[in-house]
């Protein structure tokens, strides 16, 4: 039941941050000047699985303006584009672990712990 509760509260969460990132991408596009700044950022992951994984990456790819690039065999790291990174890479880091990984852990693991 506790998996449950948490899997429909990350499904709530991601689409609050896919409303949110249609819209910051939607004003980027139709500002009159492009003001981008797009870059890679490595994201140290503390999912494991396969499905932790997978569900981390697709959740970037469906997030408007972030894109997963490369996943190392070891699979400590998640390499992904973002679209407006700014001057603060670890900004985006930040938003993809304690928004998106934290959610899917507390979901597919008991108790949540990483």
């Amino acid at each position: 039941m506790r998996q449950l509760y948490f899997a429909i509260r990350y499904i709530l969460i991601f689409l609050k941050e896919l409303t949110i990132a249609n819209y910051q991408v939607a004003k980027l596009v139709l500002a009159p000047k492009l003001k981008i700044r797009p870059g890679f950022v490595a994201i140290p992951m503390d999912a494991d699985t396969d499905f932790e994984v997978t569900c981390l990456a697709n959740s970037i790819t469906l997030t408007p303006g972030t894109i997963t690039v490369h996943l190392p065999a070891e699979r400590h790291v998640i390499v992904i584009h973002a679209l407006d990174v700014a001057d603060d890479p670890q900004a985006v880091r930040d938003s993809v672990k304690n928004t998106l990984e934290a959610n899917i852990l507390k979901f597919t693991r008991v108790g949540g712990e990483k």
